[in-house]
């Protein structure tokens, strides 16, 4: 039995929103049940997503300062994300189907290179 596309946006936003609320009162830096990051734990680099969670906690409290110091490609995108996300909630809303998000492979390359550097970039000592 599969779930109807409007059930499973309604339940992603519950999700989105129980993890919000559970990010917002319960701060990475003080608690330990939060992931750690294995590439860090292996090479002691700082991987493209590392500091990720503790920029997303210092966003939603709208610290922007402390969440581009934690991770600033993470702080640049999420906004995004939630907004394209709103988009699809509301299209699957009103229509019953979401909108088609395809990227190009140029785009896509291009994208994956801004994440690669950005993961050099940000271990580099002038950077940090």
């Amino acid at each position: 039995m599969s779930m109807k596309l409007e059930n499973k946006a309604h339940c992603a936003a519950a999700g989105l929103l129980l993890g919000g609320t559970f990010l917002y009162s319960f701060a990475p830096a003080e608690h330990s049940f939060y992931p750690r990051c294995i590439f860090h734990a292996l090479t002691g680099l700082q991987c493209p997503g590392c500091g990720g969670t503790r920029a997303l906690y210092h966003l939603l409290h709208l610290n922007f300062g402390q969440a581009m110091h934690y991770n600033a490609l993470v702080t640049l995108l999420a906004p995004l994300v939630l907004a394209y996300f709103i988009f699809w909630y509301c299209a699957v809303l009103r229509s019953g189907r979401g909108p088609r998000l395809a990227f190009s492979p140029p785009v896509m390359a291009c994208m994956y290179v801004t994440v690669m550097l950005f993961g050099v970039a940000r271990n580099i000592p002038f950077f940090s």
